[in-house]
């Protein structure tokens, strides 16, 4: 066990310099998001209510937190953060909108008309926030959609991989806890808001599997290196006389036969991303499921 410690301690103690720095910044993260009361300025938005729960996939009681919990977010990210479930096809009302528009984006259109019909915004009419629409009505492509919807400062904030993770992390929890889902929507988007800013960053996937890399090709080296010896058998150690013997084989040509047949292939493509709606500039992105 020393002798392994011996080969990783340099990682042990970079591993644990790294775990107590995270820990100073959340706590740092605490103090300052503790710091930040935003005082609401958009006089034009026409309701208060941020979860509208269509789908019925929430209890009364679950809702009724999802709402304390974004009130209080709300105001620590200046945003207005909105939730929409929905248990319906969107199909007839996003082509009305958009007639060419495609089945991974009706709810894209769905998600700009709300937010820009109620005029939401923390700082003015159409202004800063986020909208998650998840749709649970399968379309007659067989896919679930949900979007995430960005405007103003969110949209200048959120990249494309930002996107992605914030859904990613609402996927994992959706099908068997939707509260859980959209509660670490709403905390995510938190997070983001003021963690990257100050301390968050995004560590991407693969950094696990090049430290493992690493670490096994260290271990390599080093044992390979402690444990080499040197040779104690050859090729006639246990030959008897000390001789080698070789049979004789021989192979003979003896026949070719070669069989043609012809292949049918087919040819495919693909399609890619299209875009638009709205009167206002928004972002965002979408999953299905």
């Amino acid at each position: 066990m020393k002798e392994y410690f011996r080969y990783f301690k340099w990682m042990y103690i970079i591993l644990g310099a790294v775990a107590l720095m995270l820990v100073i910044l959340h706590v740092g993260h605490w103090g300052i998001a503790r710091m930040f009361r935003y005082e609401r300025t958009n006089q034009a938005c026409t309701t208060k209510e941020r979860v509208f729960d269509y789908g019925d996939v929430l209890t009364d009681q679950e809702e009724d937190k999802l709402r304390r919990l974004i009130a209080k977010r709300e105001q620590q990210t200046g945003c207005d953060i909105i939730l929409i479930t929905l248990q319906e096809s969107l199909k007839e009302y996003a082509r009305e909108i958009e007639p060419s528009v495609r089945y991974d984006e009706f709810v894209r259109v769905y998600a700009e008309q709300f937010y820009e019909e109620h005029q939401f915004g923390y700082d003015r009419a159409n202004g800063d926030g986020i909208l998650l629409v998840d749709n649970w009505y399968r379309e007659d492509d067989g896919r679930i959609y949900t979007w995430l919807c960005t405007t103003g400062r969110v949209q200048d904030k959120y990249s494309d991989a930002a996107v992605n993770h914030i859904l990613d992390n609402v996927y994992r929890y959706v099908e068997r806890d939707p509260y859980r889902a959209y509660k670490t929507y709403i905390n995510d988007f938190y997070h983001d808001m003021l963690g990257i800013q100050v301390f968050q960053i995004y560590v991407p996937g693969s950094v696990p599997w090049i430290i493992g890399l690493i670490s096994a090709v260290i271990f390599v080296i080093c044992n390979r290196r402690s444990k080499k010896g040197n040779k104690t058998t050859t090729a006639v150690t246990y030959v008897a006389g000390m001789e080698p013997h070789f049979r004789v084989k021989e192979d003979r040509f003896l026949r070719k036969s070669v069989v043609t047949r012809k292949i049918q292939t087919n040819s495919g493509g693909g399609g890619g991303r299209s875009g638009g709606g709205g009167g206002r500039s928004h972002g965002g992105g979408g999953h299905s499921r």
